[in-house]
């Protein structure tokens, strides 16, 4: 997903006349990859990055918070998991102060994974750029992504790389103008023809030198971020300039408690204990994922209505287990919810989800044949679990101050107050905003306790 250009995410926002910075990144006219020619990539649906240290990924901050979403490391088929890739979670995020949205400028991102990873470096290593004079003009560059392999196509099974040269930002300005900012980096062809482009936003653009015995260094000189169209003529890439940030780059990895051999001291992480050693109770949660795995989330929430544990998915078809440590005598509410709206299944082959705690005492599992969530209510004691408070913090339908579940949602006659809850506010249905008016009403998670 390069930003417009390539482009952004998903949608699309044009901030002037000539660059859409709402466009995700793809490598057009690229060759396919193996296995090992890039392992420090990293797969992350529609995004990608690059392992810089043992527990840190550099990516775009255009491609929003990660934390709690599963990674594939040393990846080279798409959200697909294989002998030589490893699954990790975005334990912590953090973008770049300087990033605003508005421009894309200072377009940097860092994720800590919750366990360092090892890859194999006999063939290839990777190393920051910290130099503004490199690369020079006209040096050839790779480009590496699993986005589309054309302009609005579909994206490619297979990791892609493509050679594009280097340009100065003073070339640059002639086909983007004053968009262009020190920060940024612009590679490709006047005549087009390569590029990257939607979905490759967030993935590295290297340096790759070739060492005397024969393997390669890498240097990090840049991060997909945007652009207008793909591989089109006089619209080169856009990516952000790595130099000009690694300074911030290496001082955030530190302060994440990172273990790269730049930092200071080493970090040792412990290792948790188990949830009964800690007085706690061990939740296992099994998850097996359909086609699309990255439209799966599940979370836990406690009597606060507060995230204790949440995870989202990348891999198609894969079994999943995590365990989680509960408190004694709490109440607690597991939610699994599917992004599109049509559950865990596709095409004939429905996912299943399994969670079981007090050691097999008390166990709910079914299949995903749910449409956008499914819910579970428990006690690890003998409370009552009630869940159905309506948000009072968040809501705000449309952004007006006025529009509360309480002073908007819940007037009316039944039938428009159920037309209300049909609505979408941040992408969720008001149903799940304002559970208690709605299920009043005989709609969302509370329904069924009217």
């Amino acid at each position: 997903m390069k930003s417009v250009l390539v482009s952004v995410l998903m949608a699309a926002t044009t901030t002037t006349a000539k660059v859409d910075y709402d466009n995700p990144g793809r490598i057009i006219n690229g060759t396919d990859a193996g296995p090992q020619d890039y392992p420090y990539f990293v797969g992350m649906g529609y995004c990608g990055g690059a392992l810089i240290a043992p527990d840190i990924v550099l990516f775009a901050a255009h491609c929003g918070d990660w934390k709690d979403k599963q990674l594939n490391i040393g990846a080279f088929k798409k959200e697909t998991l294989t002998q030589f890739s490893q699954e990790r979670y975005c334990a912590q995020w953090i973008a770049d102060p300087k990033y605003d949205g508005s421009d894309l400028n200072y377009d940097f991102a860092l994720c800590k994974l919750d366990v360092s990873v090892q890859i194999d470096e006999s063939n290839v290593i990777l190393e920051l750029n910290d130099y503004d004079a490199v690369p020079k003009q006209g040096k050839n560059l790779i480009a590496i992504g699993t986005g589309s392999i054309e302009e609005g196509g579909p994206y490619t099974d297979i990791l892609q790389s493509v050679k594009v040269p280097a340009m100065t930002n003073d070339q640059c300005k002639q086909y983007y103008g004053d968009d262009i900012t020190d920060i940024m980096l612009c590679a490709g062809f006047p005549e087009g023809g390569k590029d990257s482009c939607q979905g490759d936003s967030g993935g590295p653009l290297v340096r790759r030198k070739k060492n005397n015995d024969g393997t390669f260094t890498d240097t990090h000189a840049g991060i997909v971020s945007w652009g207008i169209g793909c591989a089109q003529a006089n619209r080169p890439g856009v990516y952000a300039r790595t130099s000009k940030r690694t300074d911030w780059i290496r001082e955030t990895s530190c302060s994440m408690g990172s273990s790269a051999s730049w930092c200071d001291s080493l970090v040792n992480i412990a290792q948790p204990l188990p949830c009964t050693d800690q007085g706690l109770i061990p939740l296992t949660v099994k998850m097996t994922t359909d086609e699309f795995g990255l439209e799966t989330t599940w979370r836990v929430r406690d009597s606060n209505k507060e995230d204790i544990f949440k995870r989202t998915y990348l891999f198609k078809y894969y079994e999943n287990e995590h365990t989680v440590c509960l408190k004694p005598d709490e109440c607690y509410q597991f939610r699994i919810e599917d992004q599109f709206g049509d559950g865990m299944c596709y095409d004939g082959f429905c996912g299943s989800y399994l969670i079981d705690f007090n050691n097999g005492q008390e166990t709910f599992s079914d299949i995903g044949d749910f449409e956008y969530e499914r819910t579970i209510e428990f006690c690890t004691g003998d409370g009552v679990p009630d869940f159905c408070d309506d948000d009072k913090k968040e809501f705000r339908f449309d952004g007006d101050p006025t529009k509360t579940c309480e002073n908007w949602l819940g007037v009316g006659k039944k039938k428009k107050i159920k037309n209300k809850c049909k609505k979408r506010y941040l992408g969720y249905k008001v149903f799940k905003w304002c559970p208690d008016t709605c299920g009043e009403v005989g709609l969302g998670i509370c329904a069924s306790s009217r």
